[in-house]
């Protein structure tokens, strides 16, 4: 038995293959036809010769074979055989010679003929961890066996089948005796259960997402989601509003998550996405999405966006709005080679994304007047100080405050990603000397007590800030201004700041390090101050305004921060000149 394996990244064919796999089980079937789509797709992304597919009956306690290549439909209990041990541990189970493994039952071989030399045994777990059932897949082509790389496949295909499989179920039962508005009720259940059932947890930022749709399903769609590459925020509007726009973003979203947990970068995802939707849409259906991915040690969200804007990003230092516009067609629209530059915006303290789709700027009142962009800005600049669910809320109420009881005509969905304001801080200027050391540390030890921070943190804070000081007045000598230092207390521990006044730019993080490898007769003075500091600190960082001459050097230290043993500290590898 094989632990599932990790995560990789996968050739531009790989992903071109499992997106159309992807793709094509979006599209509606009854139950046979799908197991027979499964089993087509699993010979076919991991070249075997045969397949077959047991759905689980929690009632029974069975598996039940279905469809098979050649094969009649068998029951066996859940925890017989190969297909047993899979669906009770829920991992692939990869044996590369059947005769030699005991769990393997040769008598379907002798019925039928056929001789199974290795098998590919994967469990069918959809999104909400429920277990579906188990796919079999025999003898690789050209009589090798099934690989490592065959299994990372097996596992992106598995988690699609799964949920085509589950989806086709649940589709079933309502058509079995349900009028229309049943079939849309589940149809919403269906549409819903996709979206994320809850908010993502990041340090250091709140986001929050929510759907509400004019129908009982919409054309609209969102995601939040921590994946390797960061916070995926996804915001997706396609054309009309009912169930066929329903599937169009459904299928969009699935891909998406796919291309991305195989490894995909952003324009790959993107392009790729985009160009199965051009492939698999209707000539008249088309979705605008937004696409980004927030990196939160950098603190930049990195986006494409197919026809959707605006998008606006509330920077809290100037309490106003920044709207940027689409990067790109809508998806699916037509096939695309090249994409325009991805767009980087910086998440300052304080900041929002705000991703809105059109059912919130062109609801109209009674009179026809649309809510519009105005309305919105002024709503995030007065509560911009709320939590993201609250803000959404009074978002949300002041739309319907506006429309006054006129109809909600468009599905309405929004996106919220703010990075949390920086704490309030206590500082003070110190005259540029060598001699204004002893004072920066009553300061900080002043400060220590008054906003009971762990004293444990004030040496390494000292050492800090004795190092960047005595720099900033060795080196910037032309300088008289004075230094300002703020402490501003942080969840574990302290965010100390230097700002530094009318001098030339020296970014510490970007100068040479010191080689501590050397024999100590070789080694050049200097740079060994805060090649130790770095080791110390959570994380350092290093701004310049050129308009202002202006410098700040800040750096985080909690007891929960710990830097890599040998390496530079979490985020931020900084050196110094002294």
């Amino acid at each position: 038995m094989s632990a599932r394996p990790p995560q990789r990244r996968h050739s531009a064919r790989d992903l071109e293959t499992i997106l159309g796999v992807t793709s094509a089980l979006a599209a509606p079937f009854d139950l046979m036809t799908m197991l027979a789509e499964v089993v087509s797709a699993a010979k076919q992304v991991l070249n075997a010769d045969r397949g077959s597919v047991w759905l689980y009956d929690p009632a029974a306690d069975e598996l039940v074979l279905e469809v098979a290549t050649g094969i009649r439909p068998v029951r066996v209990p859940a925890g017989a055989g190969l297909v047993g041990a899979c669906a009770r541990s829920r991992q692939i189970i990869n044996v590369p010679d059947c005769y030699a493994d005991s769990r393997f039952d040769p008598g379907v071989d002798k019925s039928s003929g056929y001789r199974t030399r290795c098998m590919l045994t994967l469990p069918l777990v959809d999104h909400k961890d429920i277990l579906v059932g188990v796919m079999q897949v025999l003898n690789k082509a050209g009589g090798g066996v099934f690989d490592g790389h065959d299994e990372a496949l097996a596992t992106a295909l598995a988690a699609q089948c799964a949920v085509a499989l589950q989806r086709v179920r649940m589709t079933e039962a309502v058509i079995e005796g349900e009028k229309m508005r049943q079939e849309l009720e589940m149809a919403r259940v269906v549409q819903m259960s996709t979206l994320p059932s809850s908010m993502p947890t990041l340090p250091g930022y709140d986001v929050y997402g929510t759907f509400k749709p004019a129908e009982l399903t919409g054309g609209d769609t969102f995601d939040l989601a921590l994946l390797d590459q960061g916070l995926l925020a996804v915001l997706g509007d396609a054309t009309g509003h009912g169930i066929a726009p329903a599937l169009s973003v459904t299928q969009m979203q699935a891909m998406l998550r796919m291309a991305f947990r195989l490894g995909s970068d952003l324009e790959t995802a993107f392009r790729e996405v985009n160009n199965q939707l051009a492939d698999t849409l209707a000539s008249d259906r088309f979705i605008t999405a937004f696409v980004g991915i927030l990196d939160a040690g950098t603190h930049t969200m990195r986006f494409h966006s197919g026809g959707q804007g605006p998008i606006l990003h509330f920077q809290a230092a100037l309490g106003a709005c920044v709207r940027y516009k689409p990067t790109s067609f809508p998806l699916g629209a037509m096939h695309l080679s090249t994409l325009r530059p991805v767009v980087t915006l910086a998440m300052q303290p304080g900041d929002i994304l705000l991703l809105l789709s059109d059912g919130i700027y062109e609801y109209r009142d009674a009179g026809g007047e649309q809510f519009g962009e105005s309305r919105v800005e002024q709503i995030v600049r007065s509560h911009h100080g709320k939590s993201m669910a609250e803000l959404s809320a009074v978002l949300l109420h002041e739309v319907g405050a506006f429309a006054d009881g006129a109809p909600q005509d468009d599905d309405i969905t929004v996106v919220l990603v703010k990075r949390a304001a920086a704490a309030s801080a206590v500082h003070r200027s110190f005259e540029r000397s060598f001699d204004s050391i002893e004072n920066i540390f009553a300061f900080t030890s002043e400060v220590f007590v008054r906003e009971a921070i762990d004293p444990e943190l004030l040496p390494v804070v000292d050492l800090a800030v004795e190092e960047l000081f005595t720099n900033m007045v060795k080196y910037s000598t032309m300088s008289r201004a004075a230094v300002r230092i703020d402490l501003a207390k942080v969840d574990g521990g302290v965010e100390v700041t230097l700002t530094d006044y009318d001098v030339e730019p020296f970014d510490v993080t970007q100068a040479p390090d010191a080689d501590i490898e050397l024999p100590i007769e070789q080694r050049k003075p200097g740079g060994l101050g805060l090649h130790l500091i770095r080791r110390l600190v959570d994380c350092i960082e290093y701004e310049y305004s050129t308009e202002s001459r202006q410098s700040r050097t800040k750096f985080r230290k909690t007891r929960a921060g710990r830097p890599a043993p040998g390496g530079a500290a979490n985020t931020g590898d900084t050196h110094a000149r002294d």
